[in-house]
């Protein structure tokens, strides 16, 4: 036997706006009349001067925008004799009464000004708005986290309820099972189903291989395994981890409760010629599968087949044991593996897996079929084998690691 340790997880960022300047000068537009004349625009000048238009008609007069003023005088927007005129010639009312001036509003005095603050008010403003920022950094970071651990939290909740129901099966169906010894066939096929699925697993392998153009390719593989130890030590065929004399480059068990698991798996051992490998998990509330008897076992007698063909997790087939103590022989004729011969049916996906009898407990471990699809001939490795290279294995492991 070879004992192999491999490890696939842990061990192993002053100007006023307007004065007396002139909005235009003194050039004509049209004839001799001003485009703007000598008024300011905010002073007592006037907006336009005494140019016309186009003849001798002012656009404007002499009233002042802003002063004492008149908006417009009298001239007209034409011909003096024009009865269309911009004007009356009266003038134009004023824009208020008095002096009118574009000021803004006198502040209140009672308005508070940064420069009649005390030293005490700028030391409360500035302590009060040191404790906004620092409630609002608070709440951001609850906020944030709360985005992060929300989804794990609801993670594990959805488990601890899958978990709390299967258990609750589980209990049902030991209970009926102790109660009903009497009941055979497929009256008992629910409950022994129930009793075992709890300690079977998927199996998820990826290989990376290197193509003819030199990328890498993924290669993925299915299978199945059986938690047999509650300090996580779980039974599988070696050929599920192994392919053409490799080990896989890394592995996935999917527990039936909903858990993955991908680190922290280790390959504490394994005996090719049987073909059973050993691997090691650290995960909390396992439910490891009884032990039968596979040698106790009869000709005739129900079995039942768990395991992950096709990715199917958790799929159940029955059958009845067809024959016992199929020898596989070498190439020089001595028998390398014993296997129970059985009408169960299992495909690829099933190897590793778990074959139970009547009362849920673990007599064999799925492993081959004949010919390339399941043709009602199916074989597993016998409980009794498997268990003396697992203990062997198990004890080895102990020994030296000490767990």
């Amino acid at each position: 036997m070879n004992d192999e340790y491999n490890d696939w997880g842990r061990r192993g960022g002053s100007g006023d706006f307007g004065g007396l300047g002139n909005v235009g000068g003194s050039g004509g537009w049209g004839s001799s009349g001003n485009v703007g004349g000598s008024g300011g625009w905010g002073s007592s000048g006037n907006v336009g001067g005494s140019g016309g238009w186009g003849s001798s008609g002012n656009v404007g007069g002499s009233g002042g925008l802003g002063g004492s003023g008149n908006v417009g005088g009298s001239s007209n927007v034409g011909n003096p004799g024009d009865a269309n005129r911009f004007n009356e010639a009266a003038n134009a009312p004023n824009v208020s009464n008095g002096a009118n001036r574009f000021n803004a509003p006198n502040v209140p005095n009672n308005v508070p000004n940064a420069s009649r603050l005390t030293a005490e008010d700028r030391a409360a403003l500035q302590k009060a708005a040191a404790t906004y920022r620092s409630t609002f950094l608070i709440f951001a970071f609850l906020f944030l986290t709360g985005l992060a651990v929300a989804p794990s939290l609801a993670e594990r909740i959805a488990l601890g309820i899958n978990r709390g129901a299967e258990q609750a099966k589980l209990e049902a169906a030991r209970e009926f099972l102790a109660e009903n010894p009497g009941a055979v066939g497929r009256a008992r096929i629910p409950y022994v189903a129930k009793l075992a699925a709890p300690s079977v697993v998927g199996v998820k392998t990826n290989r990376f291989e290197r193509t003819f153009f030199g990328g890498v390719a993924n290669a993925e593989g299915q299978g199945s395994g059986v938690i047999v130890d509650a300090d996580g030590f779980v039974i599988t065929n070696f050929h599920v981890i192994c392919e053409n004399g490799r080990l896989v480059d890394g592995v996935e068990l999917v527990l039936s409760d909903g858990r993955t698991v991908s680190n922290g798996i280790t390959l504490i051992g394994f005996d090719e010629a049987l073909d059973v490998a050993v691997l090691k998990i650290e995960e909390p509330n396992l439910t490891p599968i009884a032990w039968g008897d596979s040698d106790a076992l009869e000709v005739g007698d129900a079995v039942v087949a768990l395991g992950n063909p096709y990715g199917l997790a958790q799929t159940v087939t029955e059958g009845i044991v067809s024959a016992k103590e199929r020898f596989v022989l070498n190439e020089n004729g001595v028998a390398t593996q014993e296997f129970l011969q059985t009408d169960a049916a299992i495909n690829p996906g099933n190897s590793g897996g778990a074959l139970v009898d009547e009362r849920g407990e673990l007599v064999g471990i799925n492993t081959a079929i004949y010919g390339e699809r399941y043709q009602g001939i199916s074989f597993a490795l016998p409980s009794a084998r498997v268990r003396e290279v697992y203990e062997e294995i198990a004890r080895s492991y102990r020994a030296t690691y000490g767990r």
